[in-house]
């Protein structure tokens, strides 16, 4: 295994020297945890994580091998049990259109082609947003997500998953030279993962209706469409746009399915859900935008808190007060998937600033880029930086210019330019800058941050950053790089008890004794409440819903493999689950 190769396809080469001077062998690499990788310097949650994902791939990959193989002895480390462990997956089918009738046209070489320009494609983007592929079935790409290793946004990243391998055809059309389509399902629930063959022959692969439904959904979708499950569009309301595709006989299901198509991404869209609570955290915010509005200068916020206790529900009030007090809003999103794709938070709140979303296409992007420089918002000197924060290629005059400058160079152009637009745009209005997930930051995202946050300081610019407690990286390294910052920590813990129970109120409008146990359950997160409430049988005990038990899976992979092993049947038990599930939401 060439190990250099295998960090820079990853986008972590800037630890190849890290991992010589520590001796890490691909025999090493395998047994690789959490607490290693900081070790070696490896200090963005985001980094470990992605490194921690491709380790249990590549571990996965190891234990197909056969018994004799070279690394036989290492697959005792495997987190895969090869009993099976249910799980909350995601999977995803992407079939290419016409492939039957392109086998009749074309030849064997032509045929071998093209499949390895789709095949090259897609898996790359299903590997990008942390996706396992699961195997190649003659035109047809299988991949699952939350299996060997959950997220707790599995579905979201199968969703965007599926729809960049749509926006990939016209490449991989123009590559090969003719038109092609693909049809794509994909449909999530509970499923067996396990390897799966014979003595001689197994792979790793899961097991269950979710998987069976996607592949139905997939025949069924026509070319250039995606069509998700019920359970899976429920999942992806808040952010994605999914239009009803009606009722399909599927094969192998008693009842009729429903599906959805989906559409595309829907920034900005926000579904309508109480608000509980918080008032405390909410006037400090309130202060503050007051503060910014009346002495033009602004200063930076940080709400942190675990997952799902309503640092995003926060913040959605607190941009509906800003915009009816003036404020122009910006929101990004830092995801710890799809990196190298150019869809990270600066460039995103870039766009947002210029008036484009992430999903605009080119021209759109183009002629916002061209109006700022018209404009002076952004200096005709710095075109160049501006370009690369917008993803749009380099004019023929430029490349070799930008291709002259260092990373360090890039970045402090980008910041500098970003700096510049934010004076310009705040002279017109004063603006609300949110950043959520720094926990998923990588370390050119911190430092621009770090000059973000002292570049709001001297502008009407209220900068609301949010983290999770655990994998917090605003150390003390980095708010040197903000100096002279006013930064503000808001701590979100979980809600009261007389809160939760108005929550769940005013979420089923009842206050009944089936409220009360999910109350009891949720130990005052409100997203696990709202879950529980949403999902459980009010017939039955207060059962986890698979977004929930994806985040138990999610803190479960973390831990190594001889930990995992002793909680397997945790996950496959279901009144031990409901504990565990309780118990995350204490911590």
């Amino acid at each position: 295994m060439d190990l250099s190769a295998w960090l820079r396809s990853l986008g972590l080469g800037q630890y190849e020297q890290a991992f010589r001077d520590n001796a890490i062998a691909p025999d090493v690499l395998l047994r690789l945890t959490a607490e290693d990788l900081k070790e070696l310097g490896v200090v963005p949650v985001g980094h470990r994580r992605i490194l921690l994902d491709a380790i249990a791939a590549l571990r996965v990959s190891a234990s197909t091998a056969s018994d004799d193989a070279p690394d036989a002895q290492m697959l005792s480390g495997s987190p895969v049990d090869p009993i099976g462990e249910r799980r909350q997956v995601t999977v995803l089918f992407a079939d290419l259109a016409d492939y039957t009738a392109w086998g009749q046209q074309l030849d064997a070489e032509e045929i071998h082609a093209l499949l390895e320009q789709f095949f090259d494609r897609a898996d790359r983007v299903i590997q990008q947003h942390g996706g396992h592929i699961v195997r190649h079935i003659g035109d047809c790409a299988m991949a699952v997500f939350g299996a060997p290793v959950a997220h707790d946004n599995d579905a979201e990243r199968a969703a965007r998953a599926a729809l960049a391998i749509q926006a990939a055809m016209p490449e991989v059309s123009e590559r090969v030279g003719r038109p092609v389509g693909v049809h794509i399902g994909v449909a999530g629930g509970q499923v067996v993962a396990s390897r799966t063959g014979s003595a001689r022959y197994s792979e790793y692969t899961v097991t269950g209706n979710a998987a069976n439904l996607a592949s139905r959904l997939t025949d069924a979708a026509e070319a250039g469409e995606i069509l998700v499950s019920d359970e899976t569009r429920g999942a992806l309301a808040l952010r994605f746009d999914c239009v009803d595709a009606g009722t399909l006989d599927i094969k192998g299901f008693a009842e009729p399915v429903r599906a959805w198509r989906l559409r595309g991404l829907r920034p900005g869209a926000r579904e309508q859900r109480p608000f509980v609570g918080r008032r405390s955290e909410l006037r400090l915010l309130e202060a503050a935008l007051a503060a910014c509005h009346e002495t033009g200068r602004g200063q930076a916020m940080y709400v942190r808190g675990e997952a799902g206790i309503g640092k995003t529900r926060l913040i959605e009030e607190i941009q509906r007060t800003a915009t009816q007090a003036g404020f122009a809003c910006h929101a990004a999103l830092v995801l710890d998937f799809g990196g190298g794709i150019g869809r990270d938070a600066i460039r995103a709140l870039v766009r947002s600033l210029l008036g484009v979303e992430v999903t605009s296409d080119t021209e759109a992007v183009r002629a916002a880029a061209a109006a700022a420089l018209s404009s002076d918002f952004v200096a005709s000197e710095a075109a160049v930086f501006l370009n690369d924060l917008l993803n749009l290629p380099q004019p023929p005059e430029l490349r070799p210019i930008y291709e002259a400058m260092d990373s360090g160079t890039r970045s402090q152009g980008r910041q500098c330019v970003v700096a510049r637009m934010l004076d310009r745009k705040s002279r017109q209005r004063p603006r609300l800058l949110v950043v959520e997930d720094l926990h998923w930051a990588d370390q050119l995202t911190l430092v621009h941050l770090a000059k973000l946050t002292t570049t709001v300081a001297q502008h009407p610019v209220l900068l609301i950053m949010t983290s999770r407690i655990e994998g917090d990286p605003l150390d003390e390294a980095w708010r040197a790089e903000a100096p002279g910052a006013l930064l503000t920590t808001i701590d979100l813990g979980p809600l009261p008890l007389d809160d939760a129970r108005a929550l769940a109120e005013a979420l089923i409008a009842a206050n009944t004794a089936f409220a009360e146990r999910c109350v009891e359950r949720a130990a005052g997160n409100p997203l696990f409440l709202d879950q529980l409430l949403r999902h459980a049988d009010e017939s039955q005990a207060v059962a986890v819903p698979g977004s929930i038990q994806s985040l138990v899976q999610e803190r479960i992979d973390r831990l190594d493999p001889a930990d995992k092993s002793g909680c397997a049947s945790c996950l496959s038990a279901r009144p031990a689950l409901r504990k565990l599930g309780s118990s995350v939401s204490n911590r």
